[in-house]
């Protein structure tokens, strides 16, 4: 009834797709490909549009979160977290940037607050159902680790892996979106 090619039209049509043009039979076998623009898999295929998230926990603890991990005897090391804001492109590039404290301390000292740092890790990601894989750039240091996030409803729980000495120790930030920053 209908040609091939007719049929793929009429079903493209149904999925409220503008339609490839039906070409003359004799150059039907130069149509390849439907007309159908390329749109980058990013992070609003699976609900979580892009934007910028702002962390609003970390280990489940509001931010600004403090912590302490015992080092050698009288001495800990004592890191805060003021900020985290997790920006997301279309085009499938991130930027995470952290403004954090952190410093070896005497435990039987009065705390001294020592100055806030700043962070930054850009690159790319990518999603995988409901996981988001962070891979960042290239540095004159080498390269970071990459990181995986999961996405829960709209929100977005990122385990980041710090050293502590020579420690390994996680740090679970959840991210919900903020449009207010950049």
């Amino acid at each position: 009834m209908f040609s091939k090619l007719a049929r793929h039209s009429i079903a493209v049509i149904g999925l409220g797709i503008a339609p490839w043009p039906t070409p003359h039979r004799a150059t039907a076998h130069r149509a390849r490909t439907p007309a159908v623009a390329h749109t980058p898999r990013v992070a609003r295929d699976i609900g979580v549009p892009a934007g910028s998230y702002v962390a609003v926990q970390a280990n489940g603890t509001k931010l600004p979160w403090t912590t302490q991990v015992p080092a050698v005897k009288g001495l800990v090391h004592w890191a805060r977290l003021d900020l985290a804001v997790l920006r997301l492109s279309a085009d499938g590039r991130y930027t995470l940037s952290y403004r954090y404290a952190q410093d070896v301390i005497d435990s039987r000292a009065p705390m001294q607050m020592p100055p806030a740092r700043d962070e930054l890790s850009v690159g790319r990601y990518s999603d995988h159902g409901r996981t988001l894989t962070f891979v960042p750039n290239r540095t004159r240091q080498g390269s970071e680790r990459s990181v995986t996030a999961q996405i829960v409803g709209q929100d977005i729980f990122l385990d980041k892996t710090v050293f502590v000495g020579e420690r390994p120790f996680r740090v679970r930030l959840l991210f919900r979106r903020d449009p207010s920053f950049w």
